[in-house]
């Protein structure tokens, strides 16, 4: 198994997504809701995530990070970090996955896994929206509190659509003085994103 890291362009001080959520996509027509559907062909990690997040495949964490561990080890700034934080989640689950990796992740790495600070105040998915109208989410991201030490965070989601999400956090996060430097990790990346 590999994956094929991604740098993403952001607010953040430097951030990847480990690979493309899918290599292909081909429209099967609509089903009897109406709905497009689609033939998706993923990418080893984009697969696990797909399991994972939408089938409810808990026991694919375990293999999401057993992917994704040598890239964590290995990048250097993830040295520095010492809290991990999800990115809030849009939509009520069984479980977020968000939340599950970024503290699978904090204990790869040996910082703190902080669940309570970010919250996100619209439950509208951005893959439900137009490129337009995921410009217009900025503001949908607030901090709960602040921190007490200075820190350096890694922000985790599982996939990465427009950015706008993961932009916010990093807007918020940077009104507190105590948060350095902020990184940001994505399972995936939707293959038309920048």
């Amino acid at each position: 198994m590999s994956i094929n890291p991604i740098k993403l362009q952001g607010s953040w001080d430097e951030g990847y997504a480990l690979d493309v959520h899918t290599i292909s996509s081909t429209y099967k027509g609509e089903d009897m809701y109406g709905r497009p559907q689609f033939d998706n062909e993923y990418s080893e990690m984009g697969k696990l995530v797909y399991l994972f997040k939408n089938r409810n495949r808990y026991e694919k964490l375990d293999e999401i990070i057993t992917l994704a561990r040598p890239f964590i080890e290995n990048w250097e700034s993830l040295k520095t970090v010492t809290s991990v934080l999800p990115a809030p989640p849009t939509k009520s689950r069984i479980y977020q996955p968000a939340e599950e990796i970024a503290e699978a992740i904090a204990e790869v790495i040996g910082a703190f896994f902080i669940d309570d600070v970010l919250d996100k105040q619209v439950t509208i998915q951005a893959k439900d929206l137009s490129a337009t109208e995921k410009s217009k989410l900025t503001g949908t991201i607030s901090k709960k509190r602040n921190a007490t030490k200075e820190h350096n965070v890694l922000i985790v989601d599982d996939l990465y659509e427009s950015g706008s999400t993961l932009n916010d956090c990093v807007r918020v996060l940077r009104t507190d003085k105590n948060i350095m430097k902020i990184y940001v990790l994505t399972m995936t990346k939707n293959r038309t994103s920048r």
